[in-house]
């Protein structure tokens, strides 16, 4: 079976969690990827053996001190042979290095060549420095995550680096597709800022609008608890007839026929309605009640009940794969679902420089040339 990115190798040298993120994804679909670490620790990320095991399966490990004259020899024959390269320095790093893309187009016309950053290669904020929680705020973003009280809150997952690990999946994946038209490569500057802003589309269109209202305003849209003080979730985002299921399931009767409209302006009264008939019951009581109505409600799951949840099981989103140590190690599965070309786990997380000697003779140096290597540091 051929897999969609067969034949496509990827030098990814970007870390800890956006660039790997995007590699991986890659990788699932059949890519061929090394990725190149630090002989003195490799990824940071190797820091957290779980989430370094998370992100980085079907790769290969090669490592080298790009401060060398020699590492970038290495580095440019390799890229001399391969279709993406991608990297996660602060604007102006590689550039130091001697691997940006000036130098190594000139090496490989072809070459697909990805930066991620925070706030991109050029513009006021060029050289911040910061990391995802960082790039969320200054795009507007965690102001929609507020707790009771309305302090702002963290949200707890990484969505700025995810957003841009993403965001630099497709744009490498339209890259190679225009490479298909034009036999060009070409340059992809990724900034977490800027995805972020993106994933924030709808807010600043309702901004931009001078909508009153959002999506998520509507009374029957949020966060309930039963009287065992358990949550739940209902999402009535503008459905009227989900809301007319909602209060006959509820007894509240009186308040169906209210539109969207109506729902919004008169959400703090709807919502503690609701609530006070919710503490009748205990949680799972109203999740069997409401899902027999047909009513949008979803229990709060923890991250131990989602990995026995039956649909991740269905769905086949969790897969357990053998460590090259024996250890099993459990991973979440590739989530896009092709019917020709499905997306495989090949391969376990590397261990830091696994196949740098592989890749070395497979590059064309000596046992010799590999050996000096390891003695002077460059591997």
């Amino acid at each position: 079976m051929t897999l969609p990115l067969e034949g496509i190798r990827i030098v990814d040298s970007a870390h800890q969690y956006p660039g790997p993120y995007c590699s991986m994804l890659l990788g699932d679909m059949g890519a061929e990827i090394i990725k190149v670490e630090r002989p003195d620790g490799g990824d940071p990320a190797r820091f957290l053996a779980g989430f370094f095991r998370s992100i980085n399966r079907n790769k290969k490990s090669l490592t080298l001190d790009l401060k060398s004259q020699d590492a970038k020899e290495i580095l440019y024959r390799l890229v001399e042979r391969s279709d993406v390269f991608t990297e996660g320095f602060r604007p102006g790093v590689a550039h130091r290095l001697g691997i940006d893309y000036e130098i190594l187009r000139k090496i490989n016309p072809r070459l697909i060549y990805c930066s991620i950053s925070g706030y991109g290669q050029d513009g006021p904020y060029r050289d911040l420095p910061g990391h995802d929680l960082n790039c969320m705020a200054m795009a507007g973003m965690l102001e929609s995550f507020m707790d009771k009280e309305g302090n702002v809150i963290s949200p707890g997952v990484a969505i700025g680096d995810l957003s841009s690990g993403m965001f630099a999946t497709v744009g490498i994946l339209g890259a190679l597709m225009a490479r298909e038209k034009t036999s060009q490569g070409q340059y992809i500057d990724i900034s977490m800022f800027d995805g972020l802003l993106s994933w924030m589309s709808a807010q600043f269109g309702n901004f931009f609008a001078k909508d009153q209202f959002t999506a998520g305003d509507d009374a029957g849209y949020g966060i309930f608890h039963g009287s065992d003080n358990k949550s739940f979730t209902i999402g009535i985002a503008h459905e009227d007839w989900f809301w007319d299921r909602l209060c006959s399931a509820t007894g509240l009767e009186n308040y169906q026929g209210l539109n969207a409209l109506d729902r919004r302006v008169r959400r703090e009264e709807l919502v503690e309605k609701l609530q006070a008939v919710f503490v009748q019951k205990p949680m799972e009581e109203w999740i069997d009640i409401l899902m027999k109505a047909d009513v949008p409600v979803a229990p709060i799951k923890t991250t131990e009940e989602a990995t026995k949840d039956p649909h991740v099981n269905f769905r086949k989103m969790l897969q357990e794969i053998s460590l090259d140590s024996g250890e099993k190690n459990r991973q979440v599965n590739f989530p896009i679902k092709f019917s020709e070309t499905p997306g495989t786990i090949r391969m376990p997380p590397p261990e830091l420089g696994e196949h740098t000697e592989g890749i070395l003779q497979w590059l064309g140096y000596s046992k010799e040339e590999i050996g000096k290597f390891k003695d002077e540091g460059v591997i």
